[in-house]
Formats: C-alpha cells, sequence, structure tokens
C-alpha cells in the first residue's frame, strides 16, 4: 500500500483518472447529504483521506471552506500543488483520521474514495469517535465505501493512460480470502519514458470486506438512525429502506447510511 502513496504519489491521478472523472457527479451527491441530513448550514468542511485532494478542491470549488488531511505527505505534496495552480485557498494537513485534533470545528467531516475499507473494525470504532469530537452540534459525518463484493474475479484489470509525454500502464490482480474476508489488491504500475526507458513498481493493498448487514451493525453501536440509499449515480437519490434504532442516552446520535450494489455512504448527525 505504501508505494503507490508515496513513490506513485505523482501518478496516483492518472491510475485512478476514470474514477477522478466522477468526482463531480459524487460531490453532487454529498451536497445533497449536506441539504438533507444536516441540521445546520454546512460551510466548514473536514476532508479526511484526502489523498490528492481531488474531492477536497471539489468542495472548495463550490464554496465550502475546507481542510484536507491525510496520512501520506506525498499526497498532501501533489494536493497542495493542483490548489497553487489553481489558485485556490484550502489548507491541507498531515494526520491519522481515527486521532483528530478538532474540537467541534466543522460542519460537516467527509471520507471518500472508499478510504474506510482500510479500517478494520476496532479502527472504525476509533474513527467514528473521532470524527464526532471534530463535528459541530448538528453536524453531518459523510463517508462513501464500495460494495467489494461486487467485484468478480475476472483476470487482470489493464489499463493505460497517458500523462504528458509518459504512458502509464496500470496492471490489477484481485483476490477474495474467505478465511479473513479481505481482499487483496495487487497493482503492477510500469512507467514508460519517451525513450523507451521503462521503471515498474509493485504494490500491495489489503482492503476489508463488510457485507451490508456487518456495516449495519457497525454502525449502530454509535449512531441511533440509518438511512440505506441508492447509488450516489441515481440522480434520485431514492430512500429504498429505514431502520431505526433509538435510546435513551443524553448524547444521542443520528446517522443515515446509504447503500447501494457499488457504493455506501454513512451520514452522521451530531445532535447535542
Amino acid at each position: 500500500m505504501g508505494e503507490l502513496y508515496r513513490s506513485l504519489a505523482r501518478y496516483y491521478d492518472v491510475i485512478y483518472r476514470a474514477r477522478l472523472e466522477r468526482i463531480s457527479q459524487e460531490i453532487g451527491f454529498v451536497e445533497r447529504i449536506f441539504r438533507n441530513d444536516a441540521r445546520r448550514e454546512v460551510r466548514r468542511v473536514l476532508d479526511i483521506a484526502c489523498g490528492t485532494g481531488a474531492p477536497t478542491l471539489e468542495l472548495v470549488r463550490r464554496g465550502y471552506e475546507v481542510v484536507g488531511l491525510d496520512i501520506n505527505e506525498e499526497m498532501l505534496t501533489v494536493a497542495r500543488g493542483k490548489a497553487q495552480r489553481e489558485e485556490l485557498s484550502v489548507e491541507f494537513m498531515l494526520g491519522d483520521a481515527a486521532a483528530l485534533d478538532f474540537q467541534e470545528e466543522f460542519d460537516a467531516v467527509t471520507m471518500l474514495f472508499s478510504s474506510i475499507l482500510y479500517f478494520d473494525e476496532d479502527r472504525i470504532n476509533e474513527l467514528f469517535n473521532s470524527v464526532i469530537k471534530a463535528l459541530r452540534t448538528e453536524g453531518v459525518f459523510v463517508a462513501d465505501w464500495s460494495n467489494l463484493l461486487f467485484y468478480r474475479d475476472e483476470g487482470p484489470d489493464v489499463r493505460e493512460e497517458r500523462e504528458g509525454n509518459e504512458i502509464v500502464v496500470t496492471t490489477t490482480w484481485r483476490e477474495f480470502e474467505n478465511a479473513s474476508q479481505r481482499l487483496h489488491l495487487k497493482h503492477l504500475v510500469q512507467i514508460i519514458h519517451p525513450d523507451g526507458e521503462v521503471k515498474a513498481f509493485f504494490t500491495h493493498e489489503n482492503l476489508n470486506v463488510y457485507t451490508a448487514r456487518e456495516m449495519r451493525l457497525l454502525a449502530e453501536k454509535h449512531f441511533d438512525e440509518v438511512r440505506i440509499y441508492g447509488d450516489f449515480q441515481r440522480a434520485s437519490g431514492e430512500c429504498v429502506e429505514t431502520l431505526a434504532r433509538w435510546n435513551q442516552r443524553p448524547s444521542s446520535l443520528n446517522a443515515s447510511i446509504s447503500l447501494s450494489f457499488s457504493s455506501l455512504f454513512l451520514t452522521l448527525k451530531r445532535t447535542y
């Protein structure tokens, strides 16, 4: 995992170009969540696990005051360069999403691009507690993650992208391990230079796989209300199922989770 986010940070946007082309649509869905689920006006946003800043900068373009946070300095260097070229005002910080050092400073917190799948159950619980502290009263937390059970083993996936005078070829293998409920992603990234020189990098990522029921149970440990919506690519965002669990805790929280075959969105409301 480290190689992809360190040595290959400058090529990250090329490797994931297809996903980044959907960022405007995804942030549009996030904005609808802000409007529908937040009980306060969302102006100040913390984007955690921001990577090279694609969602962060899209939020800034839409008028939000945003802080981007990531655990890899190399990714943040790329993000800062992009912001500077566009002359966008945004702060990027180095830090751990599960150990945020904020106290009620944000109207919303976002965590996109399936970053939550790098967290096991213990770390997810730490993350939720950390985010709650960072949110202002009536603020919202929005996270998305891919439903990895959606993927099928169809052999290696090969993608070729051109970046300037270089060609970037990425070959990805996916292997699901039933015993640990993890998806192993192996990437071979080849950078082909104009003179024919080829630099090759091999990376390995381990992603946690959660069923919809497992995600629901995790959320219900922390949040009182769980909602399941359709995929963000569906314009309506129609609510297809609603579940609720209420209790008498004085520090009661509400949360919404939107789920689709390929993507899941979670929204936490801080109500105290």
